[in-house]
């Protein structure tokens, strides 16, 4: 495995019990996706080598609990603890594009010329095309997301201000 192919998901701090788990810390938020996953990189004298996962808990946005086939007692974890801990960077960016799309949710739409729009329900993939789901009473209306949409983001408020191309509001029904 070739490191630039991964990306650091974090580190096993220290030993959670006698069966061979660890707690797993990471710098950034632990994906609930994890529980899918089936192995992680562990960096053992500078190599990555695949580790399959029998066991995840997440306890808080940044640590889960989490255990490997074959590492059943604390006297073999304990060799492990202080590695880090890797996933294939196609995994992690799935992850990351689930966790932007849940950020942006609930997030005003308003168009600069018509007004309000409607709000986020989630952001959709098609084939690289990036969109805003946005929910308007019963109707859906699907607005791409790009630099020529998007004027201005406010975070604090949840609004999203944008420049629908002519005649977008005419394909959503």
């Amino acid at each position: 495995m070739i490191k630039s192919d991964t990306r650091l998901i974090g580190t096993l701090a220290k030993l959670h019990s006698f069966k061979g788990r660890f707690v797993l810390i990471s710098e950034t938020s632990i994906s609930e996706d994890i529980e899918n996953w089936e192995s992680v990189f562990l960096e053992i004298e500078g190599l990555l080598v695949p580790f399959f996962i029998d066991f995840v808990n997440l306890t808080s946005e940044n640590a889960s609990i989490i255990g490997f086939e074959e590492i059943d007692s604390s006297d073999i974890a304990k060799d492990y603890v202080h590695c880090d801990v890797y996933q294939l960077k196609s995994l992690a960016e799935e992850q990351e594009d689930k966790e932007e799309s849940k950020h942006f949710s609930g997030y005003l739409i308003i168009d600069q010329k018509t007004g309000v729009i409607g709000k986020v329900d989630r952001m959709l993939d098609y084939n690289h095309n990036l969109l805003f789901r946005v929910l308007n009473g019963q109707s859906e209306i699907l607005i791409p997301i790009n630099e020529n949409v998007i004027i201005k983001t406010d975070h604090k408020k949840k609004e999203i201000l944008i420049n629908l191309p002519e005649g977008l509001l005419d394909l959503n029904p």
